[in-house]
């Protein structure tokens, strides 16, 4: 090869991902135009049982290319440069509109971008295929790699923390289910259910509806235990994604228990350096925080952290939820100032790669308002309050779950200013909405005690008061 590539680990990364006998969307990054060619050879001289295709995108539209696509099952077909796909309307409207057809298909779509244009591809590809990092099954990155011989190595990379399938919006998502559910009606295959079964379980997910999402994933699990049988190491992605929900519903030792299955499967089956152990960690973490059980949250944090900038560098979505996460563990352990560091640093970071639009965007806004309100600067925690609320209506609708929060957060600062009616307002607005999801007694049980207490406050600011001489004033 032109330029000195880790043979071997590339052989064992292609080795897991590449299969024509079934639908495979791969991305890889790559720093030198040579370096582009020779993987191609590579993929091409080592994989003979496929044939390779290179895709040309020059001036076509959809229809141009979808025989291509259709029509050359148990084929490599290579697109040079997907920016191609991403900067012409009719290419990705129809890679949107025709997303199950293409994944029906037995083919591996193998993407290549620039490493220079990394950020950008992924800020533009959540705006014109708004489902595409849960289409994809891989995404490399070709880095220099801290080794003797100095050769490039290949790492994998994770996608963003909010899903971004069915689009970014609860009305897009809600029309993406009902798709999804007609689509599921007439499959028989079952890695295909499975797929559909997932995908629907993190959309549910996504606009709170949480014992569906728990559904679904139930399900991916149970067919995944069929194929894959009980002890593969692939059952951790649905051991993790149980426990996730389980938390987001309050069951604590739910969640511990299936995050422990995961982190057991992970660790005795992946290298130290895999993207998907710190995913794992990242969500131990986060249950344990949960549970207020600090240190250990702390702990696994950091390692999710430690692994993740090993991976991804410094420029990844994934790095700023870490950043948003440590910034919770130091806000409970009363180190406001770490708090606020790391909180700025996820907001810059994904105002930067996801823009201000985003549903993680609105999770930073919220986070440092409860910072300021917790120092006292109530002003500036209103300003960040508000920004957060704005977004998630914009973003998520007027019934989600965590809008509710952002509901009774704004009703705290509107306590500590004193202005109890405007707190009011804002507490029956969060237990309207939890009331109307379900599994979220304990939130309501909190914001009615703050009800009880918001009618006393405003009893007392209203009641007369007498001076000295027994006149009301």
């Amino acid at each position: 090869m032109n330029i000195k590539l880790n043979l071997e680990q590339l052989q064992k990364k292609l080795i897991k991902v590449l299969d024509t006998n079934k639908f495979r969307f791969i991305f890889i990054f790559y720093p030198h135009i040579d370096l582009k060619e020779d993987i191609k050879n590579y993929i091409t001289e080592n994989f003979t049982n496929s044939n390779a295709i290179t895709l040309d995108l020059e001036k076509k539209t959809y229809q141009d290319i979808s025989n291509i696509l259709y029509e050359n099952d148990n084929s490599f077909i290579f697109i040079d440069d997907f920016f191609n796909v991403l900067s012409s309307p009719d290419l990705y409207n129809g890679f949107n509109q025709r997303r199950d057809k293409i994944a029906s298909k037995k083919i591996n779509l193998i993407c290549f971008i620039n490493s220079f244009n990394k950020d950008s591809f992924f800020k533009t590809a959540i705006e014109v295929i708004p489902d595409l990092l849960e289409f994809k099954n891989a995404i490399f990155e070709i880095e220099p790699g801290n080794n003797v011989e100095n050769k490039l190595e290949i790492k994998e990379v994770n996608s963003s923390t909010y899903s971004s399938l069915g689009g970014l919006t609860t009305k897009s998502k809600r029309e993406e289910i009902k798709r999804l559910s007609e689509k599921l009606k007439n499959v028989t295959s079952l890695d295909h259910k499975m797929y559909l079964y997932n995908q629907l379980a993190t959309i549910y997910k996504d606009i709170g509806e949480y014992e569906e999402s728990l559904n679904y994933q139930e399900k991916t699990l149970k067919l995944s235990e069929e194929i894959l049988g009980e002890n593969d190491l692939n059952l951790s992605l649905p051991y993790s994604n149980i426990s996730v929900i389980y938390r987001i519903m309050g069951k604590l030792s739910e969640a511990l228990n299936y995050q422990e299955k995961a982190l057991r499967l992970a660790e005795k089956m992946l290298g130290e350096n895999d993207p998907h152990l710190a995913t794992i960690y990242n969500n131990m973490s986060t249950t344990y925080l949960a549970m207020v059980k600090l240190p250990e949250a702390l702990k696994y944090q950091e390692k999710a952290l430690k692994l993740r900038k090993k991976i991804l560098g410094d420029k990844h979505p994934d790095l700023a939820q870490s950043y948003n996460n440590i910034s919770m563990i130091y806000q409970h352990m009363g180190k406001i100032h770490e708090a606020l560091n790391y909180q700025e640093k996820a907001l810059k970071l994904r105002k930067e790669l996801l823009g201000d639009n985003h549903p993680d965007s609105a999770q930073s806004y919220n986070n440092i308002a409860s910072i300021y309100r917790s120092i006292g600067e109530l002003k500036k925690a209103l300003n960040y309050q508000e920004k957060a609320i704005f977004l998630m209506k914009k973003i998520l609708g007027d019934k989600h779950p965590e809008l509710a929060t952002s509901y009774l957060n704004i009703a705290n600062i509107y306590r500590d200013l004193k202005d109890f009616r405007k707190e009011k307002e804002y507490i029956e607005k969060s237990i309207k909405i939890w009331k109307d999801k379900g599994h979220h007694e304990k939130d309501i049980s909190q914001a009615m005690i703050a009800l009880m207490n918001n009618n006393i406050n405003i009893k007392q600011q209203v009641k007369p008061k007498i001076n000295r001489k027994g006149n009301y004033y």
